[in-house]
């Protein structure tokens, strides 16, 4: 079984302020810079064959490229916060990549939980035996106006994830142009 998901890679130039952010928060653990993305459709644990014929899918794919625009910060999991995010501002061009996507992967026999799309870059997760405290409540409050330059990547890939014990291992199986 392999665990995959269809993202946008952070840019070289946005990667650097991402992992800042991480860091700064000074609790839980950051997201490594190789790691950045904004996930788009989480494929779960599937059998290889089943994502070769996703993978056929998603190669005949010929989206427009969105702009990303990342604005503000959150978290998820409320009084237990699970995970440190960037969020990215609501566009028209990026949920329909993220329909076509999760098109694809039907197409290609995967069928996907209905989920809400809450795009966003996670900068940092934590843990029960690293736990989210006050350092999370000043970062919050430090960054809440975080903003960064609009960009539009050229490329969405197919991840797979190792998960290890120092955290995931993200391999990219495919690139999916942009156009």
């Amino acid at each position: 079984m392999i665990r995959a998901f269809v993202a946008l890679p952070m840019p070289d130039s946005l990667r650097d302020r991402l992992e800042e952010l991480g860091d700064d928060i000074e609790e839980g653990r950051p997201t490594d810079p190789e790691n950045l993305h904004l996930t788009l459709a989480f494929l779960g644990e599937q059998r290889p064959e089943l994502l070769e014929d996703v993978a056929v899918e998603l190669e005949r794919l010929s989206p427009p490229a969105p702009t990303l625009a990342l604005r503000g910060v959150g978290v998820f999991g409320g009084g237990r916060p699970r995970s440190a995010h960037v969020m990215a501002a609501a566009d028209s061009t990026l949920s329909a990549l993220r329909d076509s996507v999760r098109r694809a992967c039907r197409r290609g026999g995967l069928e996907l939980p209905h989920a809400r799309f809450t795009p966003h870059v996670t900068v940092a997760r934590f843990s029960t035996r690293a736990p989210a405290g006050e350092g999370l409540a000043r970062w919050l409050a430090r960054n809440a106006g975080f903003a960064a330059e609009p960009f539009q990547p050229d490329a969405a890939a197919l991840y797979r994830s190792d998960l290890g014990p120092a955290g995931p291992i993200y391999r990219e199986l495919l690139e999916i142009p942009l156009g």
